[in-house]
């Protein structure tokens, strides 16, 4: 197992790819902090595209946060295969800090 940390700083109203697990792996996503930044209260959508199903579902859907506020999701975890992907949309004129950490593991899972 190898921990890997993302941060982005996602375009508004942008579909962004926060991180695609590689090929030859599987990650257990198990850590997510979401800051809005902007001088405003804004909306932020987040997904896991599963890629063997070429569907996505969303985590949360045009989550309303604070100026300036913060949510942390932690305690559990997401399987995720070779390919998929953790990926946010944020509201138009938003500046947000997207930070993720993975469990990165060799060989699919059986």
């Amino acid at each position: 197992m190898r921990p890997v940390s993302v941060a982005v700083e996602p375009t508004a109203a942008t579909l962004t790819t926060v991180y695609t697990v590689p090929t030859g792996y599987y990650a257990l996503w198990n850590l997510m902090y979401l800051h809005n930044t902007t001088g405003s209260t804004k909306t932020i959508t987040c997904e896991w595209y599963d890629a063997s199903a070429s569907a996505s579902w969303d985590i949360l859907t045009s989550y309303s946060m604070g100026s300036k506020d913060y949510l942390k999701f932690d305690g559990s975890y997401i399987v995720m295969e070779e390919g998929d992907q953790f990926r946010v949309t944020t509201e138009s004129g938003s500046t947000f800090a997207v930070l993720a950490t993975f469990e990165l593991y060799g060989a699919q899972r059986t």
